[in-house]
């Protein structure tokens, strides 16, 4: 089993450089109200009318996309979640980073609701676009496992660890991958890494349990 990892940063900010985005800053505050007020009709028109008046405002972007795959409207959640890849670096004002962040939090929708083969599509393009961001290739290497494309979950779970060598998550997460790929022997040496770097890490304890059993089931049928 993986863990998927979360950005650290807490809360979006933003560029407010123009009239646009402060009237797009503006609806979306409104979305947030109508929600509040269990208002969801107005709640959407108001997400709309900030994506139209600025269609590189990425927070309205991302909830107005998880509001269409809610709906059924799983093209058009599609779409806007792919449009976040190719904004500009400075739509936000964390730069980069922070559209990573976000778009990372419509991989995690994604996850959240077994949409994989979207979730995907989305990694797989994020990870183009910024090829050094561990946390896009840990939600790549999810997706792909859930889709038993091992190898390519495989690959993705290596370049995250190669990104940060000391973050027990990803150590774990590409012990599962092996283990999903039915490469056992390196499922059980990754994962007993996992679990030297914390032994109260309760998760990679259960995958390297898992794995043993496997491996001792395996010997068995021989």
């Amino acid at each position: 089993m993986k863990e998927k990892s979360k950005k650290s940063t807490s809360k979006h900010s933003h560029r407010a450089y123009s009239e646009k985005r402060f009237w797009a800053e503006s609806e979306y505050a409104q979305s947030i109200f109508m929600s509040g007020l269990g208002n969801m009709k107005a709640c959407i028109h108001a997400l709309e009318n900030a994506v139209e008046i600025d269609p590189e405002y990425a927070p309205a972007i991302l909830t107005l996309g998880s509001v269409k795959y809610q709906q059924q409207e799983e093209h058009l959640g599609r779409e806007l979640f792919l449009s976040l890849v190719s904004l500009p670096a400075d739509t936000m004002a964390g730069g980069a980073e922070e559209l990573a962040e976000i778009i990372d939090e419509a991989g995690d929708f994604l996850i959240e609701s077994d949409q994989y083969a979207d979730g995907l599509e989305l990694y797989q393009a994020a990870v183009v676009r910024f090829p050094d961001d561990s946390i896009l290739h840990q939600g790549l290497s999810c997706c792909a496992g859930h889709l038993e494309r091992h190898e390519e979950a495989i690959a993705a779970s290596r370049r995250a660890v190669e990104l940060e060598p000391e973050n027990q998550k990803h150590v774990n997460d590409l012990g599962w991958s092996y283990f999903q790929a039915g490469r056992l022997e390196e499922a059980r040496e990754t994962l007993t890494r996992a679990v030297d770097m914390d032994p109260e890490y309760k998760l990679a304890r259960t995958n390297l349990r898992l794995c043993r059993e496997a491996i001792k089931q395996e010997r068995a049928d021989e």
